[in-house]
């Protein structure tokens, strides 16, 4: 059943890959510059000599043509040889992209020839290559000798900048927009470390060019020493492939291709993981595949896919593939169409499970999925009417088979009284019908139900003005009834229920359509919200769930159990987008707490800080009986416009171990950015192998598409960590 899933699913990519070839993709136009165009000029004093044909500007002098600019104090142009000869200091700009600055100068009479002497060009406002000359070739190329090109601010107190080429030539292609060095030897703190014979590289102005992506080394206890070299093709102005290799000293060999396509209707991204060598198994040819892709199609109906796959349940973990702690992967493929008043989706889905106490074969093949809602306006008396239709199919490779389908009809309305009692009423019937064959435990064949509920909700909110303050307090009473039968289907959908402040006033806890709450209920409650318009605003809830009768839908731990459920209560603290803390805690008649769960969020100036903490004594989300008890904070401080520090640490505060950690350096200035990491997965986190990865990049600004950041404009920056 596995790999006849996989194969469905990829068959599916198969097809969504095809589809871009149906699609027209829009080409840009590039629109050439004539090569003759008029010439300007403006100056203080202006002097001809018609006998010699030679005319002389003085004084502020500007000469234009077509997107240039040249601006000097002393200009002389011999009109019979059609040649501009600038004695002096010059600056020559081509539009905002390319500025020379020079000591002089002879040019032709288009300035698209000539010789620059002392020339220092910047481009973008991001590469200054200083030169002994420069040459320019036919307005399409500048060839300048003797360069050393950095993307640093050069101040007195620094004069060495963080980095710079040197080189003995470079040819500057402005219509291919190419940097070519030769001999270059690259420097970093006047220390050169690197020599290439030729080396080219986009100029500043490229969004997209193929070439290096910056490298990154590790080190690693599992894998050793590494080195991540990725290497990027542009393919078309809609399309891409980055080829990351990735290589350790310990054996292990790794290529990691991603390829990205932009359609006239959508997108789509394939990523990859192959070994050709592994030493952490006697296996060689581990592997992992994601994709993902989003289209529009006619009618307004979306078609998205999301594929993710692993050759065995540790690949991901031993090479540091995807988001931490993921224990499953999921695959789908999903049509859907939203309108105002109506959501249709058609779905499959297929889970790989990672989990040491999960087995694959028992976990089914959703094909298909189908649900639809719609609503009306209620023209007798104004309420909603609502109609939703749902189907689910679910195979497994035992030849089990497990197939529902059914419909929810439901009327609602609210009423708001003269003395503000907001009365709400709700009326449903839901219908089912099941289809079981090979489930253990389950009697095949055929049943079918029809469950009606009826609800009435009372809301009084209450406010209270004092000064700027606002004050409100909403006492709610909602009473539900639907039979006390219990349903004979098999539940698939509704085994984990979560009871917290959002769903105390849910007429159905249960998440899915297989199980629902049944008896005459009560959920009953109070909340309190204080609002300041300086940006402060607590809140707190608290409530319960009253039973008739206790007719043993929900397990221990859930909070729901009983005939009466346990309290639930949220507090919240919050300060416009710099301060945000949340509680929610269950707690039973003696004050004994099975969940509390806290969030805290900060930023302040120049600390950012994320904190969790969750007590759970038994996780019936997750599936587990065992008590839950975790702590995690994510610190992150910007010490100045340079340099900045973060961390992160999660504990299992049960058994008193680390579960993961990490930290991180982070210094930038106008030309460079350096990255340190140090990561750590500890058998807590319920990984094979513990690690520890130490990590460094260094992104170099000013060459190929690597913006400097704007923020460090006109400033000269001192590592003074």
């Amino acid at each position: 059943m596995k790999q006849w899933a996989i194969r469905c699913l990829f068959m599916c990519l198969l097809g969504l890959l095809v589809l871009p070839s149906l699609f027209t993709i829009a080409h840009s136009q590039d629109s050439t510059e004539p090569e003759n165009r008029p010439i300007s000029l403006v100056a203080d004093s202006v002097q001809f000599d018609p006998k010699t044909g030679v005319l002389i500007a003085t004084g502020n002098v500007q000469v234009f043509r077509g997107t240039q600019v040249l601006a000097t104090q002393r200009v002389v142009y011999d009109q019979r040889n059609k040649r501009l000869s600038v004695p002096g200091p010059l600056t020559l700009t081509d539009g905002a992209d390319i500025v020379t600055r020079a000591q002089g100068a002879e040019l032709d009479s288009d300035m698209r020839n000539g010789l620059i002497k002392g020339a220092e060009l910047l481009i973008q406002q991001q590469l200054q290559l200083v030169s002994h000359q420069m040459h320019r070739q036919d307005g399409k190329f500048k060839v300048l000798d003797k360069v050393v090109a950095t993307g640093c601010h050069i101040c007195a107190k620094n004069p060495i900048p963080f980095w710079q080429i040197r080189a003995r030539r470079v040819i500057h292609d402005e219509e291919a927009r190419r940097l070519y060095f030769e001999n270059a030897t690259v420097d970093l703190l006047g220390i050169p470390v690197f020599y290439a014979p030729n080396l080219r590289v986009p100029d500043p102005s490229v969004r997209r060019a193929t070439g290096f992506l910056v490298p990154k080394v590790s080190t690693s206890n599992t894998l050793g020493y590494g080195i991540e070299v990725p290497y990027y093709w542009t393919l078309g102005d809609h399309a891409d492939l980055t080829l990351t290799t990735r290589a350790f000293t310990k054996g292990s060999f790794l290529l990691n291709p991603i390829y990205r396509r932009e359609v006239k209707r959508g997108r789509f991204e394939i990523d990859g993981h192959f070994t050709l060598a592994d030493s952490l198994t006697n296996n060689n040819t581990r592997s992992s595949l994601s994709a993902n892709g989003l289209f529009q199609l006619d009618r307004e109906i979306e078609l998205e896919f999301d594929i993710e796959v692993a050759s065995d349940d540790d690949f991901r973990d031993d090479y540091g593939i995807g988001t931490d702690n993921q224990d499953r992967l999921t695959s789908f493929v999903t049509l859907r169409r939203t309108r105002k008043n109506s959501f249709v989706s058609v779905s499959s889905s297929y889970i790989q499970s990672l989990r040491a106490n999960e087995i694959d074969t028992e976990i089914p093949l959703v094909l298909p999925e189908i649900y639809g809602r719609k609503t009306w306006v209620d023209p007798v008396l104004n309420g909603k009417i609502g109609i939703t239709a749902q189907s689910v199919t679910l195979l497994r490779e035992n030849n089990s088979e497990f197939s529902r389908i059914g419909f929810v009809a439901d009327w609602q309305k609210d009423w708001v009284l003269k003395n503000g009692l907001i009365v709400g009423a709700y009326t449903g019937l839901a219908g089912n019908s099941y289809y079981t064959q090979n489930i253990a435990g389950v009697v095949d064949g055929s049943v079918s139900e029809l469950v009606p509920t009826a609800a009435l909700d009372l809301r009084w909110p209450l406010s209270r003005q004092n000064g700027r303050v606002s004050h409100v307090i909403e006492p709610r009473i909602q009473l539900v009834w639907s039979p006390d039968d219990a349903r004979a289907n098999s539940n698939k959908d509704s085994v984990q229920v979560e009871f917290e402040e959002t769903n105390l006033f849910s007429i159905n806890r249960f998440p899915g359509f297989d199980a629902s709450e049944r008896g005459l209920r009560a959920n009953i409650g109070v909340s309190y919200t204080r609002y300041n318009p300086q940006g402060w605003t607590y809140g707190i809830t608290l409530g319960r769930v009253l039973r008739a009768e206790n007719l043993n839908q929900f397990g221990v731990g859930t909070g729901l159990d009983g005939t009466n459920s346990d309290y639930v209560s949220a507090i919240n603290v919050s300060f416009n987008d710099q301060f945000d803390f949340v509680n929610r805690t269950l707690f039973d008649d003696d004050f004994s707490v099975g969940k509390n769960e806290m969030q805290l969020s900060m930023n302040f100036d120049r600390v950012a800080t994320q904190a969790s903490y969750v007590w759970l004594e038994q996780d019936v989300v997750a599936g587990a009986s065992d008590r839950t008890h975790e702590a995690s904070i994510a610190v992150q401080y910007q010490r100045n416009d340079y340099w900045t520090y973060s961390g992160k640490w999660r504990q299992n505060l049960e058994s008193g171990s680390s579960t993961s950690g990490e930290f991180g350096i982070r210094y930038e200035n106008e030309c460079v950015a350096v990255n340190l990491s140090y990561s750590l997965q500890f058998e807590g986190s319920g990984i094979v192998h513990p690690t520890r990865e130490f990590g460094l990049t260094v992104e170099l600004a000013g060459l190929g598409n690597k913006k400097r950041n704007k923020k460090y404009a006109h400033r000269c920056a001192a590592l003074n960590g």
